[in-house]
């Protein structure tokens, strides 16, 4: 394909820039991925730019798996960049560097999300002796923050930590265990890149793209000015009205100062929007345009476009508001063909499905499919899961730490905290890691009270049992490394995982996890899932309507979009200062999901367990969002609304 066809003059423009840096400023629906497609094929195609001098950065694993599903279309596979997400080319970078690198514990290990919260916080509890893990948990929040806005850099910044006791016994803590934190990531690499001259980046980059750059921290955006300072030509692309991430601490004056901070920057804008009907764009931009320090930016709904079907309905409580939602569906699917997964229903929170649980009953009843993917749904996150990773860790490496701890805790086994807790005890007292720990226990009894030696002792002897037959043998004693890490991960899991349901949900997440990435071995696949964050965004389940929170719909498109609890209660809810920013902008991205049809519903109460929710939890008055309540379309009353509609 020639990499200018069928592309708009704006798009055509920005793909085919080259000679500085440059900002690409583009609205929903707009073809910002496109436009970072054909730019890609126009620096191999036009420029000669070999693919490995170029490097395309994204902030979800599935925004760099769609952007290398189109390159290998236009390209072909071996012509592909290196299109990662930044966490994971962070890693790399790292692990490249190793020798470079001596504060943190070798090999490099990444604890995730289950290991921060079942080993990290709750060790961290009881050393400290805090009387909740909430309180662990505010720390290490602080901690991230501190390392995203480099709030970590500034002088004797560990003595000014709100809990200096936290920071040492997090960092004997992580030296016993031998880990690094997915958050700490970025943070590394811009401190190794800033104090090592010779640091050698991957491939030295001539080009460096990096999209939705409005979703950067301080941190993050600090790697990339370090990367543009080598000689490499920056092209970034966002929507300041898209930041939604505040809680990881994105920066939406990154993308707004980037003229400055890169001087002589090419301005570049994408204007058509081919995704909204022209009365969704209109309310989005009236949500988007209450920020008076937005980028100004030329943005209209694509020629010949009609007005689309908008309706702000207010509904008396959230059984009328549920069975309103269930009427509107009914409505799009007889009256207007939509198929149930043209629809999204969104919701700002949905903490105990108190929310969702409602809608599903009502769409039941209405015979309309529904799902909710509102909570997270990782098979890791659950024991089986667990179990098969650690095991797949120590095939990895057999010193893992963490992944001896994490079986010790999880297996029927008789060690409980005590034993575990006067394991780490010695790990403290020997400066060992807890693997070595361990086998130091096994062979020496005496070294724990009676009668941990012996159950410790049986325990690793069993897992190593195990492990023996998880490592296949070639002619008797050598070992071979199965050709098909499909057909190692699926051993693991039917030796581990009794139920088939749940076999299948493990070895779908695996192939979720390995999709666009080059993992040929079981440590390489393992880096893939240590390296990537939890996907913010959410692949919609066909066939049903699909019920998700704001933050996952970034990213989607449906034909229609109902926007559920759109109350001052929820949008802001308990924001104040910058997050309020957050919550509006969370609010526009949701409006501009929906092509023809948006509906947004609110309610006058909220009673039984949603009034326990929102920022006046406990009153049952509920009132429309502010981001609305001045906006171009009027509050209607939902029950006439549908009572019209069935009169059509």
């Amino acid at each position: 394909m020639v990499w200018d066809n069928e592309l708009l003059p704006e798009q055509r423009t920005a793909a085919a820039h080259v000679g500085s840096h440059a900002r690409l400023l583009a609205g929903p629906g707009t073809g910002k991925t496109l436009a970072l497609t054909r730019r890609i094929c126009f620096l191999v195609e036009e420029q000669g730019i070999e693919p490995d001098d170029i490097l395309a950065l994204t902030f979800t694993r599935a925004a760099a798996r769609e952007l290398s599903q189109r390159i290998e279309a236009e390209l072909s596979p071996e012509r592909k960049p290196r299109i990662s997400t930044l966490h994971s080319f962070a890693l790399r970078q790292l692990l490249r560097n190793s020798a470079r690198i001596t504060a943190l514990p070798q090999p490099l290990r990444i604890a995730d999300d289950w290991e921060e919260r079942h080993i990290i916080l709750e060790d961290l509890k009881s050393l400290l002796s805090l009387d909740h893990i909430d309180k662990a948990r505010e720390l290490f929040n602080r901690l991230s923050a501190d390392w995203q806005s480099l709030t970590a850099d500034e002088e004797a910044w560990d003595q000014r930590f709100p809990d200096p006791a936290f920071l040492g016994a997090w960092r004997e803590h992580r030296e016993r265990y031998g880990y690094v934190l997915r958050a700490e990531l970025v943070y590394q690499l811009r401190r190794a890149l800033e104090q090592h001259g010779d640091f050698d980046l991957e491939g030295s980059p001539r080009h460096l793209l990096v999209d939705e750059y409005q979703d950067l921290n301080r941190c993050d955006l600090a790697v990339v000015k370090e990367i543009g300072n080598r000689g490499v030509e920056v092209f970034i692309a966002g929507d300041d009205d898209q930041s939604i991430y505040g809680f990881r601490k994105a920066h939406p004056q990154g993308i707004r100062r980037f003229l400055q901070d890169y001087p002589g920057a090419r301005e570049l804008a994408l204007e058509v929007c081919k995704r909204c009907d022209p009365k969704i764009l209109e309310l989005g931009l009236f949500v988007a345009r209450l920020d008076y320090e937005r980028i100004e930016k030329p943005i209209r709904a694509d020629d010949g476009r009609e007005g689309g079907e908008v309706a702000l309905l207010r509904f008396h409580d959230q059984v009328a508001e549920a069975q309103g939602v269930a009427g509107l569906c009914r409505y799009l699917l007889d009256r207007h063909g939509l198929q149930p997964d043209d629809i999204l229903i969104l919701l700002r929170a949905d903490r105990n499905g108190a929310f969702s649980s409602v809608l599903r009953d009502s769409l039941a009843a209405a015979g309309v499919p529904v799902v909710a993917a509102t909570a997270d749904t990782n098979p890791f996150d659950r024991d089986p899961g667990r179990k098969v990773l650690s095991f797949l860790r120590l095939i990895a490496n057999p010193n893992d730490n963490l992944a001896w701890r994490t079986l010790l805790q999880l297996r029927a086994n008789s060690l409980g905290p005590v034993a575990i807790q006067s394991l780490y005890q010695l790990a403290r007292n020997r400066s060992t890691g807890f693997a070595s720990t361990l086998r130091a226990v096994a062979d020496d009894l005496s070294l724990v009270p009676a009668p941990h030696g012996a159950r410790i002792q049986a325990e690793v002897r069993t897992i190593r049992g195990l492990l023996e037959k998880l490592r296949p043998r070639e002619n008797g004693d050598e070992q071979k490394e199965p050709d098909d890490v499909n057909d190692r991960t699926r051993q693991v899991v039917e030796m581990f995982v009794e139920a088939e349901e749940e076999r299948q949900a493990i070895m779908e997440q695996f192939q979720k996890s390995a999709q666009g990435s080059d993992a040929t071995s079981i440590s390489a696949l393992l880096r893939v899932i240590e390296a990537s964050s939890e996907d913010i965004e959410q692949e919609l389940e066909t066939g049903k309507v699909n019920i998700l929170t704001m933050h996952k719909a970034k990213g989607l498109t449906a034909r229609a979009v109902i926007v559920g609890a759109a109350e001052d209660e929820y949008l802001p809810g308990r924001a104040e200062g910058e997050g309020v920013g957050d919550e509006r902008r969370l609010l526009y991205v949701s409006l501009t999901r929906a092509k023809h049809f948006l509906f947004i519903t609110y309610c006058d109460k909220r009673i039984r367990q949603q009034r326990h929710t929102g920022r006046t939890s406990g009153s049952e008055r509920r009132s429309l969002t502010q981001f609305l309540r001045d906006g171009p379309i009027a509050p209607r009353s939902g029950e006439d609304y549908l009572r019209n509609l069935s009169n059509q």
